[in-house]
């Protein structure tokens, strides 16, 4: 991952470096009150923001998160309201990446919902279609699955909630994913 944001990074400075050295001068004076201040196009702002949050460590739709075990990606989420309590339910990928060809259990594997701007949190319960090959999933297999999050009183603005994934076997760090478009339905 830090590699990924290093290579980011480092495209970016470059590519920046080559815009502004492949501008011509214009010879035309141009008036204090009229001078513009460099500002980046759109393309390098969003640039600028990908790295931002990638530096964050917070992942979109369909990006992944490797470590030792688990290739983990968060395809999407969905959100439902009934009376005062909110069903979030978000659906997981997770490869078996294991270099020691041994088969993974996906049941150690907690999942916590975010609240990032109160705070809160809300804590899920994995869905699997199968009990068995959920805890022994061999090595070079996926299992995709939902998780399902119960949320007495949700929060109103449902624009700050990020999906954690903890284990005790291979630590997922400070990666975290972003969920985008939960409109109630």
């Amino acid at each position: 991952m830090k590699s990924l944001v290093k290579v980011t990074c480092s495209a970016f400075i470059l590519t920046s470096l080559m815009t502004a050295c492949s501008e011509e001068k214009e010879t035309t004076q141009v008036e204090p009150e009229n001078k513009v201040e460099n500002t980046l196009s759109p393309e390098e702002e969003q640039q600028k923001l990908e790295i931002e949050r990638l530096e964050k460590g917070i992942l979109l739709y369909g990006q992944s998160s490797k470590g030792g075990y688990y290739l983990a990606t968060v395809e999407n989420a969905e959100y439902a309201k009934e009376d005062e309590t909110g069903y979030l339910t978000a659906r997981v990928t997770i490869n078996n990446v294991r270099d020691d060809e041994k088969p993974i259990d996906l049941s150690e594997i907690n999942y916590t919902v975010k609240d990032e701007k109160l705070g809160k949190t809300y804590e899920g319960q994995a869905m699997p279609m199968d009990e068995d090959k959920f805890k022994n999933v061999p090595v070079s297999d996926s299992l995709t699955f939902n998780v399902s999050f119960v949320m007495e009183n949700p929060p109103k603005d449902l624009n700050n909630l990020y999906l954690y994934m903890q284990s005790d076997l291979d630590p997922f760090a400070d990666t975290h994913w972003k969920l985008d478009n939960l409109g109630s339905k």
